[in-house]
C-alpha cells in the first residue's frame, strides 16, 4: 500500500497486472489460467492429464512454446540427454521457426550431441537442405563434415 491508500500494483500498467493472483501455464497451449482451473479455458486441455506426461514428452511439447528462451533451454536439455529419438522433433522446430536462427544454431549443436551418428547425419542433412537460413544450412553442412 502507498500513502494514498492505493495497492501498488493498481498503478501497474494492465499487462503487468497478472501478477496480483497465482497463476499457472497450461501445458498445452501456454496461456497463463488461474491457478485454480483443472481445465485450459483457452484449448480445453485436461491439466491433470497433461502433468502426469513423462519428463521427456513435456520437454517435446515445449518446443511448440512460443518463447525462443523457452524453446532455447529445451533444445539444450534435449542435447544433454542424449536420446536419438527426439532428433526428428528438434528438426522440426527449426523448420517451424525458421526465424529463429540463434534457436536452430542451438539445434545444431544439440544433435551433435545426440548417441547415435546416422540419426545425427540424417537430421542435418534435412536442416542443410531446408532450413530457410543460410546461416543454419552452412553450420548443418559443416557439423556433417565433422562427422567423418
Amino acid at each position: 500500500m502507498t500513502n494514498d491508500g492505493k495497492n501498488e500494483f493498481d498503478k501497474l500498467p494492465l499487462t503487468v497486472n497478472f501478477v496480483k493472483e497465482p497463476q499457472q501455464i497450461c501445458l498445452a497451449c501456454f496461456q497463463l489460467i488461474p491457478l485454480d482451473e483443472q481445465i485450459c479455458p483457452y484449448c480445453g486441455a485436461d491439466l491433470a492429464s497433461l502433468s502426469e506426461h513423462d519428463y521427456r514428452s513435456k520437454l517435446l511439447n515445449a518446443l511448440f512454446h512460443p518463447s525462443a528462451d523457452v524453446r532455447m533451454r529445451v533444445i539444450f536439455v534435449l542435447g544433454c540427454l542424449g536420446e536419438p529419438e527426439v532428433a526428428d522433433d528438434l528438426v522440426a522446430c527449426a523448420l517451424r521457426n525458421p526465424l529463429d536462427v540463434v534457436g536452430a544454431l542451438e539445434i545444431i549443436t544439440s544433435l551433435g550431441m545426440l548417441k547415435d551418428a546416422e540419426v545425427v547425419r540424417v537430421a542435418l542433412s534435412v536442416l542443410k537442405d531446408s532450413h530457410s537460413a543460410h546461416s543454419v544450412r552452412e553450420s548443418a553442412a559443416r557439423a556433417i563434415d565433422a562427422l567423418v
